[in-house]
């Protein structure tokens, strides 16, 4: 008797290609790592949006600067060793060494950001609030560096896990916060949850980590030599994350030293949208990055480039016409959008925010840039682009800040942006292929069209 697989009998509808799309590891991967980097910011939003309208303008601004100071020391610990630390998972058998060492080089360099933190808030710290609060939020760097095994689920293809657990930390924090405020908290209440909030997130990876770890250790002391030699592979990428921060936060430092409080209240208003639009496409590339590097891969044991580079231009032109698009709908919607959420009184937020989204496409584009300079080892391609960057936002902030204040420093902010992503692989014959498939991205519809055209004529 014959027997029918009933899967097999189904019809091919839309729903069944969107089922066997998420079954695909690559897909998948990305997927839940975009949704929780939505959520973590879906949460943070929502809590900005609470505390400019419960704070004075004043105190919403030195709440947001500590909270930037604190990001710009995880930012740092993390940036040497997101790719890199994918790829070495990948390559090993020993995921306990890997762990261990990632933690290591991790929380040494977040110590060294924390004790420059406390030097350049004693020479510019406009009170001694505004000192210990900063101070307290950095103390945060260390438990967000603790979650190294994240990639190593993210190299097995498997970011669901974390991503859950991450999710859940979230929303009860977040429940948290909101009821700390009803009962009448400040500012230094809603910081020390957030403190609180990283350090449990990473614990509840490392013991998810843990449990799920079935070939080789799930933690080993690494060799002194295996830790020296991360640190050497991923110091690049570290000056490199360095710059690039001092390219983002430069402004509202600036701004901070030369303006005050109020006007870091409106930068940070605009830039906590410009934050959803930079995290979405880094989230979703670093997790299909080990799909870009499979495809590299075969395309070397073939002798070949063209499963690697036809995936690398799919990625530039999808990210620059998604970025394209949020910029337009940015642009044209800045005031709703700004007083809807924040309130009238941070309207002036709202030309900020249109100055800014101009560099949105960009910051898309930069996503796949960064893993595309990982993939081909050119890690010292990151070190100059980024510092580039650095070099043009300081000095147009001190060109521009002085006379514009947060106009000012929203046009310095997009302009170094641009530079460093786009205008820089013109500089170098070595980033000359990028260069020109970012170029061919603004093309992708015109591409796509005539491709259509060529395959339907080609059709009997």
């Amino acid at each position: 008797m014959n027997t029918i697989n009933p899967e097999a009998a189904q019809p091919v509808t839309k729903m069944r290609r969107l089922r066997d799309r998420l079954r695909d590891g690559a897909a998948s991967n990305g997927i839940w790592a975009s949704l929780q980097q939505v959520c973590n910011l879906l949460f943070v939003g929502l809590l900005s949006v609470i505390l400019a309208r419960t704070l004075s303008i004043e105190d919403f601004g030195v709440y947001s600067y500590a909270m930037s100071m604190a990001g710009l020391g995880i930012a740092i610990g993390l940036a040497g060793l997101y790719g890199l630390a994918i790829k070495r998972y990948s390559e090993s058998r020993d995921p306990g060494t890997v762990t261990c060492s990632i933690i290591i080089v991790r929380e040494i360099t977040v110590a060294f950001y924390f004790v420059v933190l406390l030097g350049f808030m004693g020479s510019t710290a406009t009170s001694a609030e505004q000192f210990l609060l900063v101070a307290l939020a950095g103390v945060a760097v260390f438990g967000r560096v603790l979650d190294a095994p994240e990639l190593w689920y993210q190299a097995e293809l498997n970011a669901r896990k974390p991503a859950i657990a991450k999710i859940a930390v979230a929303a009860a924090f977040f429940v948290m916060k909101c009821a700390a405020l009803r009962l009448g908290s400040g500012v230094t209440e809603i910081v020390l949850l957030y403190v609180a909030e990283l350090f449990t997130a990473s614990i509840a990876v490392l013991l998810c980590y843990r449990r799920d770890v079935t070939t080789g250790r799930a933690f080993a002391v690494p060799a002194a030599r295996d830790v020296v030699e991360l640190w050497k592979r991923s110091f690049p990428l570290l000056i490199s994350g360095i710059a690039q921060q001092v390219n983002l936060r430069a402004s509202l430092i600036v701004v901070q030293i030369l303006v005050g409080a109020t006007g870091v209240a409106m930068f940070a208003v605009s830039q906590r949208v410009m934050d959803v639009c930079l995290a979405l496409p880094m989230a979703y590339m670093t997790a299909t990055f080990p799909a870009l590097l499979e495809a590299r891969r075969r395309d070397r044991e073939r002798g070949g480039t063209s499963q690697y580079r036809h995936r690398l231009q799919r990625s530039f032109d999808s990210a620059l016409w998604a970025g394209i698009a949020i910029a337009v709908a940015l642009f044209m919607l800045s005031d709703i959008v700004v007083v809807t959420a924040f309130g009238a009184e941070y309207a002036d937020a709202a030309e900020l925010l249109r100055i800014q989204s101009i560099a949105v496409p960009f910051m898309f584009m930069s996503s796949v840039l960064s893993k595309w300079i990982i993939a081909e080892g050119n890690l010292w391609i990151s070190v100059g682009r980024h510092w580039l960057g650095a070099v043009a936002a300081v000095a147009l902030c001190l060109l521009l800040v002085p006379a514009w204040g947060a106009v000012g420093a929203a046009w310095a902010s997009t302009a170094s942006y641009v530079m460093s992503v786009y205008l820089f692989t013109f500089l170098s014959r070595s980033t000359w292929p990028v260069a020109v498939q970012m170029s061919r991205a603004w093309l992708a519809p015109v591409r796509h069209v005539l491709t259509r055209a060529g395959s339907q004529r080609v059709e009997p």
